[in-house]
């Protein structure tokens, strides 16, 4: 069965939106599993959004874990290769936690329906729940995301950002919202992405682990569980869906220009890559909440959120990990990569180059 409401359809607006856009900017790649892939991937995300009970949400769900594994295959490295292994059977294990919750979940009350969890009690909502937090990259399941989308392609990295934790976050404000776990765990996915990101020279492994910062974000709102909570949560996925794909367009328009993707690789490339600098400028403002970008709304929603139920603690850790944010996507990745001491490397501005 199908389900279709304002929940949903801000998820299915904006996952259709970055398909979009993501598949311009790769129009130059012409590789046919990549492509296929991909557009399998999207669909079943957007399958899962729209999915009105937990059986047909298994089904997407586990059609998105082996799509998603090809986006990785098809960089053909070595590394890849060993992350895709790595990450297809995170995602496989995930899936049969999520299976046999589903299990339970109908021995324990007959039905199938993908509906909120109110009892807290139930081990079939219990492993349910850890099936979801497997794909939101939740401590201690978050390794498996900054592992594998830097080893996927240029394209298939942007595309990967934008879904899998996605989707997850849709289905733990759908199922799970108010439950005081998610609070827990978003506030340490907040301190452990930025602490990871700031240590981290790799550009694409930094935006990687600034993902698992800002789902932090959403996790926190969902375990509010109140109107302002959710409505932050579910506007902050919208907008970081958006901001990450321009943060790692940019990124991966380097990588493609350069072939570099260590930080002390780059530098001053401001000079022959403006058009590449001033989008990655602009996510990196949004990231990192600056004023008058959509990250500066979204995150002052949950911010109140939490002040609104005096969740003093929470607020301070939001704050925290927001400062954090500034410092690793805000300052380290424009700074490293396109002003810092001139390296020399004078690539054009794709798509100049990709003719």
């Amino acid at each position: 069965t199908t389900r279709v409401d304002k929940l949903s359809k801000a998820f299915g607006y904006v996952f259709t939106l970055n398909a979009f856009i993501v598949f311009i900017y790769g129009y130059y790649q012409k590789k046919s599993l990549e492509i296929t892939s991909s557009l399998l991937y999207i669909g079943s995300a957007i399958g899962v959004i729209f999915a009105g009970d937990l059986l047909t949400l298994y089904f997407f769900w586990e059609a998105m874990a082996i799509m998603s594994t090809f986006l990785i295959l098809e960089n053909k490295k070595k590394r890849s290769f060993e992350a895709a292994k790595r990450y297809v059977l995170v995602h496989i294990i995930g899936g049969l936690v999520l299976l046999v919750g589903i299990i339970f979940i109908y021995f324990e009350t007959e039905s199938l329906a993908f509906s909120a969890m109110s009892n807290t009690s139930s081990l079939g909502a219990w492993l349910i729940l850890i099936g979801f937090l497997v794909n939101v990259g939740a401590v201690p399941f978050s390794s498996w995301l900054s592992d594998a989308y830097p080893e996927a392609t240029i394209v298939g990295g942007v595309i990967l950002s934008a879904y899998t934790t996605k989707t997850a976050v849709y289905t733990l404000l759908r199922g799970f919202a108010g439950w005081d776990i998610l609070i827990i765990l978003g506030c340490i996915m907040g301190i452990y992405g930025v602490i990871y990101a700031i240590l981290e020279n790799d550009m694409r492994r930094i935006l990687s682990y600034s993902i698992v910062n800002q789902v932090g974000f959403m996790l926190v709102g969902a375990g509010i569980g109140t109107e302002m909570a959710i409505n932050g949560a579910s506007s902050h996925a919208f907008a970081h869906i958006l901001y990450k794909a321009l943060l790692l367009m940019s990124a991966g328009s380097v990588l493609y220009m350069t072939g570099r993707r260590n930080c002390t690789d780059l530098g001053g490339l401001f000079q022959s890559m403006p058009i590449t600098m001033i989008c990655g400028v602009i996510g990196a403002f949004a990231i990192s909440a600056f004023p008058f970008t959509s990250g500066f709304v979204t995150k002052s929603m949950i911010s109140y959120a939490a002040a609104d139920e005096h969740l003093f603690y929470v607020w301070l850790g939001l704050v925290a990990a927001s400062a954090g944010v500034f410092l690793h996507a805000g300052i380290k990745f424009p700074w490293f990569v396109f002003f810092q001491k001139d390296s020399g490397l004078r690539p054009p501005d794709p798509p100049g180059n990709m003719r």
